[in-house]
């Protein structure tokens, strides 16, 4: 027989739980969909670097290429420019990108060479097929980078700052990505409800 303290104590962690969730749906509820498809254009870009390091790991590359990082810097800034995304947050985000996709290929190549991973099978060629599918991602993250950049107020910070579920095993190229997101652009004029919100999410 269940005691009268153990009915309440039940029934008070139900009414948490059921709080919880219900904090939960009204933060995505509120987020924007620009915020959102951001987010999903950022992690789709980011989840392609898998298959990047596959192929270096497979081929004994190095992850870093600064030369073609550099150019890839300019040439990426140039086209979000051509958009509509201000110069020097492009380079900003952009840039973040780059250093993001760095940072996932190296800690996943760490944990391979500490598990002394084999070969992987069956990976995509780097220059055929895995670099025009990462110029496809990044053609739309930066369209929903020029989307959203002025509506980075309210709950953009809370949905944005935790990485989704496939990526959550290298948050801190989540982070790196993200974090170059705020201050936004000097021309965004921020509602006042957004205003005080407009901060980087803590890390």
């Amino acid at each position: 027989m269940i005691s009268g303290f153990a009915r309440a104590a039940a029934q008070a962690v139900a009414l948490a739980l059921l709080l919880a969730a219900a904090s939960d749906d009204a933060v995505s509820a509120e987020t924007p969909d620009r915020i959102v498809d951001l987010k999903d254009a950022i992690a789709a870009r980011l989840l392609l670097m898998n298959d990047v390091a596959r192929y270096k790991w497979n081929a004994e590359l190095p992850v870093l290429d600064a030369a073609r990082e550099s150019a890839l810097l300019e040439r990426t800034t140039d086209s979000a420019v051509a958009i509509g995304v201000p110069r020097d947050y492009a380079r900003r985000v952009v840039a973040a990108q780059i250093e993001a996709s760095r940072d996932l290929q190296q800690t996943v190549i760490d944990r391979w060479r500490a598990e002394r991973h084999g070969a992987f099978p069956r990976v995509p060629d780097l220059v055929t097929v895995q670099r025009p599918a990462i110029e496809r991602a990044t053609a739309a993250l930066l369209a929903h980078l020029r989307d959203a950049m002025c509506k980075l107020g309210g709950q953009a910070g809370s949905a944005l700052a935790t990485p989704p579920p496939s990526l959550a095993s290298t948050a801190r190229a989540w982070s790196i990505a993200v974090g170059a997101l705020w201050p936004p652009p000097d021309t965004c004029h921020l509602d006042e409800s957004g205003r005080d919100h407009a901060a980087s999410p803590a890390r």
